[in-house]
């Protein structure tokens, strides 16, 4: 029997930071200041701001003495979900405005005497996507987009990276949650894309050069790993292969999707099993930027002849279908089609971010007679300001009605990197591997009577995969008074008006609501009341 893939969810809590400085994911050291001056510091800086609408304010520093003109660029624009497609600026920020990619944010930054370029704006919660325009006559630059030079972002060495080369490099500001902002979504995108304080609990980001399917050199792949990584751990890590959209590269999940970020929060809620990141560059014709470069058919083999054999071979990750999973955003997500058609039995989970699969009806029931009963899980969301849900809902219907597990989710985005990184958490979080495997509850059986205050402790046994929590919520159900409950800690307390013949004590699993179980407890009628008197006159008669 198929195994059931359920929604999990998890209530939340942050705690909030009242000053962070992270420059494009640290700070870097600044240059020692004179006498007199002030240190700058370059990079992003966020701090508390009162005045902010958002509670936060972002300072942007750039040096370049060189330059004739600088501009901090972005998708920082913001869209209301009230209004649709109507553009604002980052002051007029509000409750329902998200920062969003589609039209680009251009500021003009100020230069001072010794050369560093800056502007301060407010922003929202969440890793943002942000970059420099720069007009340099001494590097023959006008106009170029380059990313935050004090950035400690791991990038691909080199020229080769395709953004590079596409002039079309990202870089991501991370900026807390503060009360003012009254959003749950906001807060969530802080608890996940945030770099956690704690830098013992960070993955590592590296890149590994490799040669295509087609010959060519020159490709790097991006690995993450989780904090802890175990070469030799006994069981293989799962990994989820990450490809991007059009015009990208190995980059996009890294940076501006924050997917190393999410993963290091969502790991150490114990929500998610330690799990390797793979990402890889699909665009193939060695100098070409054009819109062929990206071809979805290599791509699919690429990524399965080339990649897995080579990441398989390098690193403790799982060869097997349960333990592997696919995902992409727009093209990336729209190859996954030519994955599934061409190896449906290479992956069990798959997440389309903004891409949808094109599948035949011949197409699903080929996948059908190959996976069998074997577990298959298929995931779709989108932004709210790219549509609405229905094309990605009829294809998860397709999906049910041949048996398999597949669940639709839209969040508040258009078409970027941050729409994909909020897709990913809820593909992570809340589909991908949960790492429990049984829950059982002790004593299994308990015998009371009715019409007395019964307490009872029970307590939950959880065998889960290694940095997975053990946590459970009790619930006690068939029973008919309002007074008889469970607490959080697994105490039973059974009324004396309880008139119930039976209960069930269940433990469910907190990461993986599918996992539970159960205890039962049978409830007796008293004695007959007439037995101490026949007792007595039995006593008399002796």
């Amino acid at each position: 029997m198929r195994k059931a893939i359920e929604r999990r969810r998890l209530r939340r809590a942050i705690s909030l930071l009242l000053f962070v400085s992270l420059g494009a994911g640290i700070i870097v050291s600044p240059p020692a200041a004179t006498a007199g001056e002030r240190a700058i510091v370059e990079g992003a800086t966020v701090r508390a701001d009162r005045h902010s609408p958002t509670g936060y304010t972002a300072k942007f520093v750039y040096r370049n003495p060189h330059a004739t003109q600088v501009r901090l660029a972005g998708d920082l624009t913001l869209l209301d979900l009230g209004t649709g497609n109507t553009r604002y600026q980052p002051e007029a920020w509000q409750t329902g405005r998200y920062h969003a990619g589609g039209t680009e944010f251009l500021r003009d930054m100020t230069k001072n005497s010794r050369g560093y370029w800056s502007i301060s704006i407010p922003l929202h919660a969440g890793g943002l996507s942000y970059w420099y325009r720069v007009w340099d006559p001494t590097q023959g630059w006008e106009n170029k987009r380059i990313w935050d030079p004090a950035s400690t972002n791991p990038r691909p060495p080199g020229e080769s990276s395709f953004r590079v080369r596409n002039n079309d490099v990202l870089d991501a500001v991370y900026v807390p949650y503060a009360k003012k902002q009254n959003d749950p979504v906001l807060k969530e995108r802080a608890e996940y894309e945030l770099p956690m304080a704690d830098r013992s609990k960070w993955g590592t980001v590296r890149y590994i050069p490799y040669t295509t399917i087609l010959g060519d050199s020159g490709h790097y792949l991006g690995v993450y790993l989780p904090a802890g990584y175990d070469a030799n751990r006994a069981e293989p890590y799962k990994v989820a292969y990450l490809a991007h959209g059009i015009f990208g590269d190995e980059t996009d999940f890294m940076i501006p999707a924050n997917v190393p970020n999410i993963l290091d929060n969502m790991t150490a809620k114990g929500e998610i099993e330690p799990t390797v990141v793979v990402t890889m560059g699909n665009h193939f014709t060695g100098t070409s930027l054009g819109f062929a470069s990206y071809n979805q058919t290599n791509a699919a083999n690429n990524l399965v002849q080339t990649i897995l054999p080579l990441i398989e071979k390098r690193y403790n990750v799982s060869t097997k279908r349960e333990g592997r999973a696919y995902a992409g955003f727009s093209y990336g997500g729209m190859t996954g089609a030519h994955v599934i058609r061409a190896y449906p039995t290479t992956f069990a989970f798959y997440g389309h971010f903004s891409g949808n699969p094109s599948l035949t009806t011949q197409d699903y029931d080929n996948v059908a007679a190959a996976v069998g009963n074997d577990e298959l899980f298929v995931f779709l969301g989108n932004g709210v300001f790219e549509g609405n849900l229905d094309a990605q809902n009829a294809i998860a219907n397709n999906f049910k009605a041949r048996g398999y597990a597949a669940a639709t989710a839209q969040v508040p985005g258009a078409h970027d990197g941050m729409t994909a990184g909020q897709l990913f958490t809820i593909f992570a979080r809340d589909y991908l591997w949960s790492g429990v495997d049984s829950v059982s509850v002790a004593p299994a059986t308990q015998k009371l009577t009715r019409g007395w205050n019964w307490v009872r402790q029970f307590t939950a046994k959880v065998t889960t995969n290694e940095g997975v929590s053990p946590a459970v919520t009790w619930s006690v159900k068939g029973a008919n008074s309002a007074d008889t409950t469970i607490s959080a800690n697994g105490l039973l307390s059974v009324a004396a008006a309880e008139t119930a013949s039976s209960l069930t004590v269940v433990a469910t699993s907190v990461v993986d609501p599918t996992k539970s179980g159960s205890a039962r407890v049978t409830l007796t009628r008293p004695g007959k009341p007439h037995h101490f008197p026949a007792l007595v006159r039995q006593a008399r008669k002796q």
